[in-house]
């Protein structure tokens, strides 16, 4: 909390144009009103940015509108490989992100969304829907069937 009063001047709003002697600033662009945003991968800086997302996130006007708006906040928590590692040798052979999935759950509708590192594609379990009583067992998937992302081919042939 002591950190977040460092950013009390954070706002979804551009800031105005200034005049200084007879010379006018405006703004250089969008989101003028969040410069000061910590964006580096520190625990407090994530934290800041988390409180100023949730805070000026859009309303929604259903589930998946939802859904989609809390995985666009997320993926500005993603940790880039090599950023967060420390210090000594790490195995990082076949990764690429530190983040390895990413979960969002509808408390609601019992249902559980996430994507990983390898498949950006948003998948979802639907507890809600199951019967625990007729599972005998713990049953396991992976979390990706392929280690590979869809990238559809857009390129127009002629």
């Amino acid at each position: 909390m002591t950190n977040l009063r460092n950013y009390i001047n954070l706002s979804p709003v551009a800031l105005p144009t200034i005049s200084i002697d007879q010379l006018d600033f405006s703004p250089l662009g969008a989101g003028s009103g969040m410069i000061g945003l910590p964006g580096d991968f520190t625990p407090p800086s994530r934290f800041v940015r988390a409180v100023a997302f949730s805070k000026t996130a859009r309303p929604t006007d259903d589930g998946p509108e939802t859904i989609y708006e809390i995985f666009r906040i997320l993926d500005n928590f993603n940790l880039p490989l090599g950023t967060a590692e420390g210090s000594g040798d790490s195995n990082l052979s076949g990764m690429r992100s530190s983040t390895i999935w990413t979960i969002a759950h509808d408390m609601k509708n019992k249902v559980i969304y996430y994507h990983t590192q390898h498949n950006r594609q948003v998948r979802m379990v639907d507890v809600g829907s199951l019967n625990f009583g007729s599972i005998k067992e713990v049953q396991t998937f992976p979390l990706d069937e392929q280690k590979e992302q869809a990238i559809k081919d857009r390129t127009p042939h002629q």
